[in-house]
């Protein structure tokens, strides 16, 4: 009986210790949470090494997830208990601050190639011959969740609004299995995220770049000659078809884009709201120093885990026009 009565004690006060444990230690660690929404084999690793790159240089300890859907991760977040921090897309975070009344803080957004936003993007073969939204009506659509922006809500209202009523559906549960999955023939179609084609530097530096409303091809695809634009005149492209390039060399003289939804601004590191805040800039702060690393900047920009070329500092107000598109209430402020 006293053996037992000790057991029992010493796991009440093993249990208080970890309730009274500062949140980002050994006993109560930080989790990360990742969206799914490229090469889940890639975002893994990526994730466990940016974990180490933040205990490296603050001693917090933290234990990143790969969401298994959409939905999972934005249930994490309104579940949370000051311990969490991940990268929603626009669309989750916009979803999580309603389901949490501002339960969720903003801290930087993504920026991509120069550009903190981007859109969605309807891809076809060229081979099919659509020129307008309209060639859409009866056709199979290929996306990635429907919790996705880019990939389901904003191709859906787009789609919607403009009369456009699709046949079936193939969801893949990844950007870049919907890209696989049309050019394997298993849909008309397919969403996924975009971003805009890249002038060389010779022209960056005059200020010449591709601004929302340009041709989503632009010096791209030469419409006149039904080709890509000739080496040397070409401006860069790393939209959807770029991730799977290395797969399909030919990628570009496939698929083309029949349509753009935008323009959204790009997915963003968040915090439960409750988040330490001293915590909360410690991390935010780590994390900039790691995408100017030669070696974080390798994981970010992967185009197999989420792209970031840099990070800029966003507020709340950046997701309105989003919230407006999805149906949720703009919060008075």
């Amino acid at each position: 009986m006293r053996r037992l009565l000790s057991l029992a004690l010493l796991a009440l006060v093993a249990f208080s210790i970890v309730g009274l444990a500062q949140v980002g230690t050994q006993q109560k660690p930080i989790y990360m949470l990742l969206p799914p929404s490229t090469d889940t084999t890639v975002i893994g690793p990526s994730g466990d090494a940016i974990a180490e790159y933040i205990f490296q240089q603050t001693g917090l300890y933290v234990v990143p997830i790969v969401a298994s859907d959409y939905a999972a991760l934005a249930e994490a977040f309104a579940t949370a208990e000051g311990d969490v921090f991940g990268i929603p897309t626009s669309s989750q975070y916009c979803q999580i601050y309603a389901a949490t009344n501002g339960g969720i803080v903003p801290t930087m957004g993504a920026v991509r190639n120069g550009y903190s936003y981007y859109y969605a993007t309807i891809y076809a073969l060229r081979s099919k011959g659509y020129t307008s939204i309209q060639d859409l009506a009866g056709k199979t659509w290929i996306y990635n969740d429907v919790g996705s922006g880019s990939g389901y809500k904003y191709p859906k209202v787009y789609l919607q609004q403009n009369g456009v009523q699709w046949g079936s559906i193939v969801e893949t549960g990844g950007h870049v299995n919907s890209m696989v999955a049309l050019l394997q023939g298993q849909g008309d179609f397919c969403t996924g995220y975009g971003s805009p084609p890249l002038a060389p530097q010779c022209l960056k530096d005059q200020g010449i770049r591709w601004e929302w409303g340009d041709d989503p091809e632009l010096m791209v695809w030469d419409y006149f000659h039904n080709a890509l634009v000739r080496n040397g005149l070409a401006w860069r492209c790393e939209d959807l078809r770029f991730a799977v390039l290395n797969d399909y060399p030919d990628v570009f003289t496939q698929v083309g884009i029949v349509g753009v939804v935008g323009p959204i601004p790009n997915d963003c590191l968040a915090f439960v709201a409750d988040f330490p805040a001293d915590l909360r800039d410690q991390i935010t702060a780590t994390l900039v120093q790691h995408i100017l690393t030669p070696e974080g900047f390798a994981i970010w920009s992967n185009k197999k885990f989420y792209q970031w070329s840099g990070m800029e500092p966003v507020t709340d107000s950046v997701f309105d026009l989003m919230r407006a598109v999805l149906g949720l209430p703009v919060p008075q402020r």
